[in-house]
């Protein structure tokens, strides 16, 4: 004879004992429950999101012929969105990385400036387009100690020569910045220079032994004057 069940006191659920397919439906169950679902790149879901809206081929019927390259276009798309997104991290990276220290500009055994022109527009015609920056910039450099505008002093930067003749040469101060921009990138930075950069260097310098300085805003001179 079955016990009363007591008022405010349930009987106990009864044990379950599913059997293996009963199982896996509710382990499968389970899993896809917010609980244990992975959390997907938002990329990821758009790109499913675009799939599922495509219509399958069969419900297409006759497409008109422009469809295929349409559908090509939207594909190569989506993928070169795929490529800009997956190389973001590695290009800030770049631009993120330290650059190296800049040395001096005129290093090593000391050349007169018109043996850096020689040697920069041989560099130049022979399309060795990095040496020719360097000893383009390098004619520049020596050239201003020859005619006293900076003073001999070594170990001196790209950037200080910039900085040092912008005010000696003040309409040419931003193409002076640019040339010591360039001449560390390549010379420090290890960057390879453009055919245009380099005709510029070598025409910057022809500029400048052209031009008349402003003599009241030169360096202190090391030497007298010839």
């Amino acid at each position: 004879m079955p016990l009363p069940r007591q008022a405010g006191h349930p009987l106990p659920a009864a044990p379950i004992d599913p059997d293996r397919d009963e199982a896996r439906r509710l382990l499968t169950e389970e899993l896809e429950s917010g609980d244990y679902r992975l959390q997907e790149p938002w990329l990821t879901r758009a790109w499913r999101w675009f799939v599922e809206q495509l219509p399958d081929v069969p419900d297409l019927g006759a497409l008109p012929p422009w469809t295929t390259w349409a559908v090509l276009g939207l594909v190569l798309c989506a993928v070169a969105a795929v490529l800009v997104f997956a190389s973001r991290d590695r290009w800030r990276a770049g631009r993120l990385a330290p650059q190296a220290a800049a040395g001096p500009v005129l290093g090593g055994a000391r050349r007169s400036a018109a043996d850096y022109r020689t040697s920069a527009r041989e560099a130049l015609s022979a399309e060795r387009v990095d040496e020719a920056v360097l000893d383009g910039y390098r004619a520049l450099a020596a050239g201003a100690i020859e005619r006293t505008l900076l003073d001999d002093r070594p170990g001196r930067t790209a950037h200080e020569v910039a900085q040092e003749l912008s005010p000696v040469f003040p309409v040419h101060a931003d193409d002076l910045r640019r040339a010591g921009d360039v001449f560390d990138a390549v010379r420090y930075g290890d960057h390879r220079a453009s055919t245009e950069q380099a005709q510029a260097v070598l025409a910057l310098d022809e500029r400048l032994l052209d031009s008349r300085p402003e003599l009241a805003a030169a360096a202190p001179r090391s030497t007298v004057p010839s």
